[in-house]
């Protein structure tokens, strides 16, 4: 069975190579517990290695206590693993701790460095796409259990879904709200699904008045210009103002309209008021029903009622319900123009409706968003 990696206790593939041949190596043991082994010539033949690199391998497993020269001899014989390993860890576990334990003098160091002389200490203005996309990942990082931000453009540095993946792994609650111009990149309709399968909570809104993180509703960092070449932000730990921002999240959070498939979607509670007033700033779309749509039923209404939206219904209502054109809505499904139109004169028959405004308001009854 092959080692695992010992690259934690600064062992490198070869020297592992060299340490299996070394334990597995013949040799009497003494009263030590060391067995007289191979010689470096033996195991760089052994192992296919010049005898240089044996012998470096060799020497770097001593320095860590894991093999003895054999005394009046050139072999090298490996101490009993089950004492020495264990001794390497606790020490490497050792120094582990050591570093960890100079965390908060580094982060001082680090903020003294970048803090103008001016700045108060609770509230301070950032400038540049490196300051400012510093403090983002910052605040990603420091988030232990609640991650709350408004996603629009301009974007300051790329977005880095694996910094959100170990967040949300060590249980941290994330939401975002997402704009129609957050989407409208290619694939980026795709990406926000992705991060929702990762446990992010995701909603999506016509547009939002700034750009915003909160840590643990005491730290936040908010856009105070959208300039793309010359981003600003403020920093800010003042518990009113955090607070204030925090509320403005979870106002325009409970007038956005969840993403289909993303936690808590089926469950949130939705502003249908704000939600129906977008759909009617949207229904200008030449997009209707066709004339002659036959009134359903009491029977058949209830029987529709009952059948839950496809997910490419709820995908399609509430990419319409968050005011996006029906190009962008086409390029983030993925279909064409003409496909669009059929499948929105397809949803509104299926809901008895003659108007985009018309559908929000059956869709929101239904339940279907």
């Amino acid at each position: 069975m092959p080692l695992p990696s010992f690259a934690a206790l600064g062992i490198d593939d070869v020297a592992v190579a060299v340490y299996r041949h070394v334990v597995a190596g013949a040799g009497v043991a003494d009263s030590a517990g060391t067995a007289a082994g191979p010689t470096p010539e033996a195991v760089a033949r052994a192992v296919h290695l010049d005898e240089a690199t044996a012998l470096a391998a060799l020497e770097r497993l001593r320095s860590l206590g894991l093999v003895q020269r054999s005394a009046g001899g050139d072999g090298y014989g490996a101490v009993d693993p089950r004492v020495a390993v264990p001794a390497v860890v606790a020490a490497r576990a050792d120094a582990l701790v050591e570093v960890r334990a100079a965390v908060p003098e580094l982060g001082a160091l680090f903020d003294e460095g970048r803090r103008p002389r001016d700045a108060d200490e609770l509230t301070r203005v950032v400038v540049g796409h490196a300051a400012v996309g510093d403090w983002y990942s910052r605040l990603e990082h420091r988030a232990t259990t609640d991650f709350v931000a408004f996603d629009r453009p301009p974007y300051v540095v790329a977005s880095n879904e694996s910094t959100q993946r170990v967040a949300l792994g060590r249980g941290v609650r994330w939401r975002a709200v997402y704009t129609v111009a957050s989407i409208s990149a290619d694939g980026s309709w795709q990406g926000v699904h992705r991060l929702g399968a990762d446990g992010e909570e995701a909603r999506i809104t016509h547009d939002l008045p700034v750009k915003l993180a909160v840590a643990d509703r005491r730290v936040a960092l908010v856009s105070i210009g959208h300039d793309p070449d010359r981003p600003e932000a403020l920093v800010t730990e003042s518990e009113p103002l955090v607070a204030a921002l925090h509320d403005l999240f979870e106002a325009r959070w409970r007038s956005a309209l969840p993403v289909p498939g993303t936690p808590g979607a089926g469950r949130a509670a939705v502003d249908w008021a704000s939600v129906a007033a977008r759909l009617a700033a949207s229904s200008t779309s030449t997009v209707t029903s066709p004339s002659g749509v036959a009134t359903p039923s009491r029977d058949q209404e209830a029987r529709l009622a009952m059948r839950p939206p496809t997910p490419a219904e709820r995908d399609l209502l509430a990419l319409v319900a968050a005011g996006a054109t029906d190009e962008v809505i086409a390029g983030q499904l993925g279909i064409s123009s003409r496909t669009l139109r059929r499948r929105l004169h397809a949803l509104f028959d299926e809901l008895g409706a003659s108007n985009r405004f018309h559908a929000g308001v059956e869709a929101a009854r239904r339940g279907w968003v």
